[in-house]
């Protein structure tokens, strides 16, 4: 123990501090637990509290949630300044090199840690799994799962039969692949600017685009309102109650996801063969076709992969975007347990948790092509 504490916890003091400012401005502006186990209880957080107000009527409502959202991104910043005051007092460096894996040796307290861990990883992940498929496999809730009981009925009628669970497979399947799509594109050409042109303008551009992602989503739902509530400019035409402001908010919440992986890639790619590509005479369209992205297309899929996980089951800004006919599947597992549905909810919770862990498993299958460390389970 002597040992694990005078060491190892030193050397990971960075990442405990980081992870913890993560952890508290995820927390921040998490809506979708607070939300499904909070509001039945009558618990209500700042997220909670901004929907609530956005669903009830009344002249001051835009006003008040929009008073609700500043504060809860200034508590957000509030997090990420206290990680970097406290990591910018001190010196983390250490010495040796850095690709060797920590080991430390636990000796006689290796099974009480071992024990500690799988309880953990029970407590929060495998038991709430195994309720959630117990739960989508009988007709109602509170009845036990056994061989008399089980069915795949709840299954059937949200894949085949309820018009707005099949519609939000749909919408939210567009969705996540239209913005990875799209982002995976745009991040090519972005990470090259800003990796091997190095200005500070590209580096501030590059600063910004991390802010959607660090906003929490209620604030970027609110902005998105705000923006686009009044008819665009010279179009005429509003995104408002529209599928369109979703994707345009994911768009900007999720750019850092695929942004990051190219990045990383560019950074370890050879600029000069797109220097010497232009003393040929090609044009930035040829080189971006022929030596960008073919270069960077494992990074640029590790960032859609990315992207389509985070965006095929978000809840947080298509909370408060979605409208009739546009629903996501957050939004329709939030609706169907807040309507009493709750099998029918865990039916398509269960099948959007088979969904993530396919596309996990088939990216592992796929890991060599992919590079190291781009994707956080490899």
């Amino acid at each position: 123990m002597r040992t694990l504490f005078g060491i190892a916890l030193p050397v990971v003091m960075p990442s405990l501090i980081a992870g913890g400012a993560l952890a508290f401005v995820s927390a921040i502006g998490n809506f979708g637990i607070p939300a499904l186990i909070g509001i039945p209880a009558g618990y209500t957080v700042l997220p909670t509290l901004i929907y609530q107000k956005l669903a009830s009527f009344g002249p001051s409502i835009i006003s008040e949630v929009a008073v609700l959202s500043v504060l809860v991104g200034l508590l957000a910043f509030g997090g990420f300044g206290v990680q970097r005051l406290v990591l910018g007092r001190r010196d983390y460096r250490t010495l040796g090199g850095t690709g060797a894996p920590l080991a430390v040796s636990l000796g006689p307290w290796r099974g009480a840690f071992e024990a500690a861990a799988w309880a953990v990883l029970t407590l929060i992940l495998i038991l709430p799994l195994l309720a959630l498929l117990a739960t989508s496999l009988v007709s109602a809730y509170g009845v036990p799962l056994g061989p008399g009981t089980a069915t795949l009925s709840n299954y059937a009628e949200v894949l085949f039969r309820q018009d707005a669970t099949v519609r939000a497979f749909r919408n939210s399947t567009f969705l996540a692949l239209t913005a990875a799509l799209v982002l995976m594109i745009v991040a090519v050409p972005f990470a090259a600017f800003v990796v091997w042109r190095r200005s500070r303008l590209l580096s501030l551009l590059s600063g910004l685009a991390e802010i959607p992602y660090a906003l929490p989503g209620i604030v970027l739902g609110i902005s998105a309102i705000l923006l686009f509530l009044k008819p665009l400019p010279v179009l005429g035409f509003s995104l408002y109650n529209t599928i369109w402001i979703i994707l345009v908010a994911y768009l900007a919440r999720f750019l850092t996801l695929s942004l990051r992986p190219v990045i990383a890639g560019v950074e370890q790619a050879d600029p000069a063969l797109d220097e010497a590509a232009r003393m040929t005479g090609a044009s930035y369209l040829f080189r971006l076709r022929t030596i960008l992205f073919p270069i960077l297309a494992p990074s640029a899929a590790a960032g859609a992969i990315l992207t389509f996980m985070t965006a095929f089951n978000e809840l947080t800004v298509s909370a408060l975007l979605w409208s009739s006919g546009n629903e996501t599947l957050g939004v329709v597992v939030f609706n169907l347990d807040d309507g009493g549905y709750t099998v029918l909810a865990s039916a398509v919770a269960m099948v959007t948790v088979v969904v993530i862990v396919a596309i996990m498993g088939l990216t592992a299958a796929l890991a060599r092509f992919l590079p190291k460390g781009v994707l956080p389970w490899l």
